[in-house]
């Protein structure tokens, strides 16, 4: 059908135009032609009736020419009639019609001609019975006019020649169009052909088939559309096969999220739902897509969920079921157009959060217990002192020791407090350089040593092979070892042992610190970089207070050089706390 409708039209359209062109040609060749010839015969006529003119105005007093001029007229094919200046005939060729030497002669413009123009006429003259063309020249002697000379000529002849032309543009132009016909059939084909290629590969893209190509036969405006539509289809299955793969890869991001996310459309039915959002509804993988009815199980979902389809508003609420607390975002899917197609629910346990809030709370209160302790003793001390309650110098100074041992306990708690506050607002200033690992830790445990041998614990060191340089502030990686050697002696029981070690690992060198405690509950791992935080049960510190802000402040510390902190541990096992630094560039000064 595309191929008869382009190539029927197209062929009609250039049949009708050259129909059109050739018969306006024909017309304008038709009256060029005729026009011209008569233009010939007249300029002709004018070149004979001017040389008749010389020749009667040589011998002016010459009384007959009637025999010169029948000649003449026989030569050129015209009839010759001559007057003179009063318009009376002198000579005249034409055979009858009433026309004799002395009559007055009534021709149209003889006053024009006898007054000096050239006066060339067509049409029909009295005494001749056909149309002739017709010249009036005048006679002339030293630029007096003494008389006119007249030629007619017959135009059948000019008519006649005429119209062979125009029976021979005819020809040309019957034949032109049957020529045309056959040649615009022919071109509207081969124009129709790219086309028609260029349809099939459309219809092939259509069905999803983007491996069709346009093979262009030329390099014209159809061979340039061809190869655009080859382009078009290369960049369609690009953008599909990169479209196909944001949607795997989103697909498999939602999967693989721990939040639950489930899509509705604006009746209730889900349009997507992930793995975690399917173990929370309890729902099995081969039950198919559910309705938003189906979330009995969670409560309140029915109700957020109309709230936001009719509000066309995000939505946000907590939601408690199985002992757990989620934090529910409903937002509105809108189209291009703006209308509401959908609401996308996020479900995020914040169970964590909310009892790590608790906790922090509750360390609030024990910071602010530890501060109050001191300050009680503090004040009860220095009352009695004040008092004079202290009966001799010894009961004096235990009460001096008191003081002292408080006074840097609660300074204790204040410079970490302050450190760890300037540290993760970047206020603390690092000098970073070269620092040699197997120096620092051969430093830090020398001074270390005898507060393990004073409790009966054991501190070994053993780092593997040439440790390589790292750029880092030397005081502040200083305090990473003490607070961790602090921290495993605190937590190992006597005669129980810390190990410290340190290996490369590709272009990272690790130091781990390994105590044979009672190790950390796996509940409580994530949660003892927090401030303030103890485990308690089985950490708690028996006879030595701490701050809580101990590990704080190594994480902040390792976090500042761009290195890694991590913690390893089994109950009853003991726990290793392993430090990550980045070996230092040989370039680097």
């Amino acid at each position: 059908m595309i191929n008869r409708s382009l190539v029927g039209k197209l062929w009609l359209a250039i049949v009708i135009l050259i129909i059109l062109v050739m018969f306006f040609l024909g017309v304008f060749l038709s009256q060029f032609f005729g026009d011209f010839y008569f233009s010939l015969k007249s300029q002709e006529l004018v070149r004979n009736g001017a040389k008749i003119a010389e020749m009667i105005a040589s011998a002016p007093d010459r009384q007959e020419w009637q025999e010169e001029l029948t000649v003449i007229s026989r030569y050129i094919d015209a009839q010759i009639v001559v007057t003179d200046r009063r318009g009376l005939i002198r000579s005249c060729t034409i055979q009858g019609g009433g026309m004799h030497r002395g009559q007055k002669l009534m021709y149209p413009d003889v006053e024009r001609i006898l007054e000096g123009e050239i006066v060339t006429q067509r049409g029909d003259y009295p005494g001749l019975e056909m149309t002739v063309l017709s010249v009036g020249v005048p006679i002339k002697i030293s630029n007096e006019v003494i008389g006119a000379v007249f030629l007619h000529s017959p135009v059948e002849p000019v008519t006649d020649t005429v119209k062979t032309v125009q029976k021979f543009i005819m020809y040309g132009t019957v034949g032109t169009i049957i020529l045309a016909t056959v040649l615009a059939f022919i071109l509207s084909k081969k124009v129709t052909k790219p086309v028609l290629d260029m349809n099939r590969v459309a219809m092939e893209m259509a069905r999803g088939n983007f491996r069709e190509r346009v093979i262009p036969e030329s390099q014209d405006e159809l061979g340039l559309l061809g190869n655009t539509l080859n382009f078009l289809s290369a960049e369609l299955q690009k953008n599909i096969e990169a479209l196909s793969t944001e949607k795997d890869q989103l697909e498999n991001i939602i999967r693989s999220m721990t939040d639950a996310v489930v899509s509705f459309d604006v009746s209730g039915n889900v349009l997507l739902i992930n793995p975690p959002a399917r173990e929370l509804l309890r729902l099995r993988p081969e039950a198919g897509k559910p309705h938003v009815d189906d979330f009995s199980a969670v409560p309140g979902v029915r109700e957020k969920f109309q709230e936001a389809l009719d509000g066309k508003r995000e939505m946000k609420c907590e939601l408690t079921f199985d002992e757990r607390i989620f934090k529910v975002v409903l937002a509105p899917l809108r189209n291009q157009d703006g209308e509401i197609r959908g609401i996308v629910a996020v479900f995020q346990d914040v169970t964590k959060e909310k009892r790590l809030e608790m906790l922090r709370r509750e360390f609030v209160a024990n910071v602010s217990h530890e501060l109050r302790s001191p300050l009680s003793l503090l004040q009860g001390y220095v009352e009695a002192l004040a008092d004079g309650l202290a009966e001799d110098e010894e009961e004096r100074g235990q009460y001096l020791n008191i003081l002292l041992d408080e006074t840097l306990r609660l300074r204790r708690l204040v410079n970490d407090l302050l450190d760890l506050t300037q540290m993760e607002t970047g206020h603390v200033s690092m000098r970073f350089e070269k620092i040699s690992l197997s120096a620092l830790i051969k430093r830090v445990t020398v001074r270390m040593r005898p507060l393990f041998t004073e409790k009966g614990k054991q501190l070994t060191v053993s780092v593997s092979g040439e440790i390589p340089p790292v750029l880092g502030d030397e005081d502040r990686l200083q305090q990473v070892l003490v607070n961790l050697l602090d921290n495993a002696a605190k937590f190992t029981p006597e005669k129980g042992e810390v190990r410290v070690s340190a290996a490369v690992r590709d272009e990272w060198v690790d130091i781990m610190v390994t105590d044979s405690g009672p190790g950390i509950p796996e509940t409580e791992v994530d949660q003892i970089w927090e401030r303030f935080y103890k485990v308690d049960k089985a950490r708690t510190r028996e006879d030595i207070g701490g701050t809580g802000l101990g590990l704080a402040i190594v994480k902040s510390i390792i976090m500042a050089h761009r290195g890694e902190v991590s913690v390893s541990s089994e109950p009853g096992r003991g726990t290793t706390f392993t430090v990550s630094l980045k070996v230092c560039d040989k370039d680097m000064s």
